[in-house]
């Protein structure tokens, strides 16, 4: 044969049983094609090869001519493992794809394969083997990329957390992902490649997969396959009892499907759980006492409630999220609202106030006769709070307590004034009676005959100097509520001022068995203050020490400052005391601790609220240190500014 692969002369052809043309027809088409042809004589040697395993030149060829395929000696050859080949030559049977891979020189890999017949004569005696082989290399290498490929979709099929399955272009199942086998295990019969979708669906309905379809099934099947001859689709529904998915489709361009289902639970929950917040928002909202309004930065609605309409009566259509303000506040303005004035201007006004983001309150009339209160705070984002408040009761309830508080200042004016004008009407007879008791006493114009004359004469002096004192008691009383009494300022000797009343009170003391003690420092400090009203604050406390210390007590007077605390008068005694809770009591005006009508001790209950309301002209106080059955320390305290000033303080007794 040639160089290019006929057989060598030596070798015996099997050409003759083909007719010349022919097989000259044949060789040329084996040359030029892309597999190559073979040909083995009786003894299974090859006595043809074609160029096209490669194009490779004769001496390639060579290496099979004459040769049994496991005695060629090219480079990979000895790899292979040819016995499941020879044993079919031997038994002269056809043969298809036997497949091997050689190692070129280079390291390469090359996948093959030859397929052949065997040739009998006309007696039937066998001639040899005809075949061809291929080159299957590319194809092998792209089938292992498919497969790679292939094996990383499934992967990342598998790795979504979503359902899926795609149908092919027939609507017929090509693959699930096994979370999809996973959520309808129930029809894991029919989930199988090939399985028509409409198949598919029908299973899904008759075994309760979609919540609620039972009854309905047909139905449900009817608007599912519906919806699936749309190009694409997004659904949510309830499936596989309460939870719910989200379930969409989107075909492929080579008119497949892809069905992709998310389960939405957890977000169907938080939405109930967010519209029924909103529904209880929205609820308390409505039934607030309070309008509510909330704009945005532009002023547009954002949010109102039904209290804000019903207060200022606003048309429903001009009522809208997202509806500017302005309209509202131009009806407003236009109803008389805001007062007098240009409507417009006062309109821009007031858009004007909110633009400075500064909280705000007024006061506006709507026509419906009631009183609004607005209140308005800036928002985090730009907007505004407003609240609405009825204030039309309130009003009128501040109104009724100014009127009854003007009407009783008016009652207390004219009590003051009328007590004012009683205590002179019944000091000038009260002096009268004096004047003459006292007369009586000294028997000026003759003597009275009887002794006890004289006595009643002095009962009726002691009576009508007590009731003067009454009277002047209540009269101050009565200019101080009226704010009629003034200080006289002047420096006091506070020492003598104590030693003066002490003087006046002993005799009392004395009659009543009670000893009368001074603890007074050296070197107190003078005072500025007036020096008659710091003497009723004495008399008045020392009065009421006498009156509620059982005989053989004590009543102690102590007088003491302190640098930059200020100077302190305090009268002790150690008599029946006071109960906690009746201390705010006696220091009211007429305030009796013992309200019996024959209490064993008599007073007007002037005399503790006159001299804390004396303290007080001096910008000091009263205070009360008392329980029952151990006796009671008032404290005068005058502040630093009234101390002039101050020496050692060694102590003095008297």
């Amino acid at each position: 044969m040639s160089t290019l692969g006929r057989s060598t002369a030596s070798a015996p052809s099997i050409g003759s049983a083909l007719a010349a043309d022919d097989g000259e027809r044949l060789r040329a088409f084996a040359e030029i094609g892309s597999d190559w042809f073979w040909e083995k004589d009786a003894q299974l040697r090859f006595v043809y090869m074609s160029s096209g395993i490669g194009g490779q030149a004769a001496s390639f060829a060579a290496d099979f001519l004459g040769r049994r395929i496991d005695e060629v000696t090219l480079p990979g050859f000895d790899e292979v493992d040819w016995r499941p080949l020879l044993e079919v030559l031997e038994r002269r049977k056809p043969f298809r794809e036997f497949r091997f891979i050689r190692r070129t020189v280079n390291g390469g890999v090359r996948h093959l394969a030859v397929s052949g017949v065997p040739v009998f004569d006309g007696v039937g005696r066998f001639q040899g083997y005809r075949g061809t082989g291929r080159d299957l290399t590319k194809e092998t290498l792209a089938e292992e990329r498919a497969a790679i490929a292939q094996s990383r979709l499934s992967d990342a099929i598998e790795a979504i957390p979503e359902s899926f399955m795609l149908l092919d272009s027939e609507d017929r199942l090509v693959l699930c992902n096994s979370r999809y086998r996973e959520l309808h295990r129930a029809i894991a019969h029919v989930l199988v490649p090939g399985t028509p979708f409409g198949e598919i669906c029908r299973a899904s309905a008759y075994a309760q997969l979609p919540t609620g379809v039972k009854g309905r099934e047909e139905e449900w099947i009817a608007d599912r396959l519906l919806r699936h001859s749309a190009p694409s689709f997004v659904v949510e529904e309830r499936q596989i009892g309460e939870r719910w998915f989200q379930v969409s489709e989107q075909r492929t361009r080579d008119g497949g499907t892809v069905v992709v289902q998310s389960e939405i639970t957890s977000v169907k929950r938080r939405e109930q759980e967010l519209a029924e917040k909103t529904a209880l928002l929205r609820a308390t909202l409505d039934h607030m006492e309070q309008g509510l309004l909330v704009l945005d930065a532009q002023f547009r609605i954002k949010m109102w409630n039904d209290r804000w309409v019903e207060l200022l009566e606003v048309p429903p259509s001009l009522i809208g999220a997202g509806l500017p303000m302005e309209p509202i506040l131009r009806l407003a303005a236009a109803r008389g609202e805001f007062g007098p004035g240009e409507a417009e201007a006062m309109v821009q006004r007031r858009l004007g106030q909110w633009r400075s983001s500064a909280a705000g309150a007024g006061e506006f009339h709507p026509p419906n006769g009631r009183i609004i209160e607005a209140r308005r705070s800036p928002m985090p984002d730009g907007g505004l709070l407003f609240t609405f408040a009825d204030i039309t009761e309130r009003k009128r309830v501040e109104l009724d307590l100014r009127r009854a508080k003007d009407e009783a200042e008016l009652a207390s004016r004219s009590k003051t004034e009328f007590l004012a004008n009683m205590s002179h009407e019944l000091r000038t007879p009260l002096n009268a009676i004096i004047g003459f008791s006292d007369i009586l006493m000294g028997q000026i114009f003759g003597a009275l005959g009887d002794a006890r004359y004289a006595d009643y004469a002095r009962d009726i002096r002691d009576s009508g100097l007590h009731l003067l004192n009454l009277i002047n008691d209540v009269l101050d009383v009565s200019k101080v509520e009226f704010g009629k009494v003034e200080l006289i300022e002047e420096t006091v000797d506070i020492v003598a001022v104590v030693e003066s009343c002490a003087r006046l009170m002993r005799d009392r003391a004395d009659t009543a068995g009670i000893r009368l003690v001074q603890e007074l420092t050296s070197g107190l400090p003078q005072l500025q203050g007036d020096s008659r009203r710091l003497k009723q604050i004495l008399l008045n406390l020392l009065s009421n020490a006498v009156k509620f210390t059982p005989s053989g007590g004590r009543v102690t007077i102590r007088a003491e400052y302190r640098p930059g605390d200020g100077f302190r008068i305090i009268v002790e005694d150690t008599g029946i005391g006071i109960a906690k809770h009746d201390l705010e009591k006696a220091l009211r005006p007429f305030g009796q601790i013992d309200s019996r009508l024959a209490r064993k001790y008599q007073g007007t209950g002037l005399g503790l609220p006159l001299a804390r309301s004396m303290a007080e002209l001096h910008g000091g106080k009263l205070e009360l240190d008392s329980a029952p059955g151990q006796g009671t320390a008032a404290t005068i305290w005058l502040p630093p500014t009234r101390v002039l000033q101050h020496g050692s303080l060694a102590p003095r007794k008297a």
